[in-house]
């Protein structure tokens, strides 16, 4: 049996999302370059539970909030783009336990169907992820103009994981069970 999974384009949703990740890079780096331009010399960088500044800073700290936001989309990106290699080379690196005890029992045409599925689901992930860090981005510049954090900004930052990586794994349940019912038809 061969065990190399053959490479499958992405389909159109797939581009799409490659797309709007990419976009949204884009408008994160733009949007702190503006701010970069119109804030002032010395604004706030660091902010207590209560949103109130707890510490000042030259402005060129907000250039670093992007470069850290941006790190996780362009691993998404690579670990898509880089997708067959990494699971015909390296199948350990991505831990899907349920998806991996499966894969060898689909039909090896249907193989980069079923990779391509999942990596949708990464990289739909990628997208909320990295609107949402351009929306935390977005909190940090209003608490930069205005002194204090929006009322929303910590209730927004803390509940994110929950909102954001619970209903992916459920949907990654969802198509392990998917695939186990068409290796079973």
């Amino acid at each position: 049996m061969n065990d190399q999974i053959n490479p499958e384009p992405l389909n159109k949703t797939g581009k799409v999302m490659v797309a709007l990740i990419v976009l949204e890079v884009i408008v994160m780096w733009m949007f702190a370059i503006y701010a970069y331009l119109t804030l002032p010399q010395e604004v706030p960088v660091h902010f207590g539970f209560k949103g109130e500044p707890t510490r000042y800073g030259d402005k060129s700290t907000f250039l670093i909030v992007p470069a850290a936001f941006s790190i996780a989309p362009v691993i998404f990106l690579l670990l898509t783009k880089f997708r067959f290699t990494l699971i015909n080379r390296y199948p350990y690196l991505i831990n899907l336990p349920r998806f991996f005890i499966n894969i060898t029992k689909v039909s090896p045409e249907k193989r980069g169907f079923w990779i391509n599925r999942y990596f949708k689901a990464v990289l739909c992930l990628s997208a909320i992820l990295t609107f949402s860090l351009l929306i935390i981005e977005l909190g940090i510049y209003l608490g930069k103009i205005h002194g204090k954090l929006p009322l929303w900004f910590l209730p927004f930052s803390l509940s994110m994981p929950a909102w954001l990586i619970f209903p992916f794994f459920i949907y990654l349940s969802k198509l392990s069970k998917d695939m186990k019912e068409e290796i079973e038809k």
